[in-house]
């Protein structure tokens, strides 16, 4: 897999580009230059053009590429999850940490890209900035969608169901009003209170008479409703 349009992004503005070698740190055993291309091929006083810059970075991020495609069998990752940890590889130099060796999970990995924010173990206010962008992308359309609620397909209304029954008719029906109206009613198969006014909500909605009793008008809504 290649790095995405949006994760080159997240890297350049992160790492910024400076045509001069430089030392972020005095104690740092080498140069630094382009976008944050660093190596005992970068000596003091060394001056790029954009074009050298561009050049380091595609070269360094084949070599990051790798590091993260070694554990894409395991992952599988998408766009955004392998281009977030690109950016990740770039900065600390490998994943493998990050995701202890292939053993965490996706979400466990996510939920560890922002403990990665200290330098000297003292936090950076960078590199918090930074954690927060890739975890941002990593998450970034991975949301699984919510399991929609089993519906059933009314089998009521002959006999009316009405307070007092009891079954599976009235658990049928409880299934189905919680449903079509968001309820969040027991399914029990008992018809107290609290269905009957649930009947009388769904009547009212549906401009049927409100009685509290579901008989063949309220079936018969309610079966077009949910087909």
């Amino acid at each position: 897999m290649k790095i995405s349009s949006e994760g080159l992004a997240l890297i350049k503005s992160f790492e910024g580009c400076k045509l001069t070698a430089y030392k972020a740190v005095s104690t740092e055993k080498y140069y630094t230059i382009g976008y944050g291309h660093y190596g005992a091929d970068v000596t003091k006083g060394m001056k790029i053009t954009q074009a050298q810059a561009d050049a380091y970075l595609v070269s360094d991020l084949a070599k990051f590429e790798a590091k993260v495609e070694k554990y894409n069998s395991k992952y599988n990752f998408n766009e955004n999850q392998f281009s977030a940890l690109v950016s990740f590889a770039y900065n600390v130099g490998s994943i493998d940490q990050l995701t202890a060796n292939g053993t965490r999970t996706i979400a466990q990995i996510s939920a560890k890209f922002t403990a990665y924010n200290k330098s000297g173990g003292k936090v950076l206010a960078g590199l918090t900035k930074r954690r927060k962008a890739e975890k941002a992308l990593f998450d970034k359309g991975t949301v699984v969608a919510p399991v929609q609620p089993k519906v059933n397909k009314p089998m009521v209304a002959s006999p009316t169901i009405k307070k007092g029954v009891r079954g599976i008719h009235a658990k049928y029906l409880q299934q189905d009003l919680n449903y079509v109206l968001g309820l969040n009613l027991a399914t029990d198969g008992v018809v107290g209170n609290k269905t009957v006014e649930a009947i009388k909500q769904f009547q009212k909605k549906y401009g049927l008479t409100v009685d509290g009793l579901y008989g063949p008008a309220s079936y018969n809504k309610m079966k077009a409703l949910l087909g």
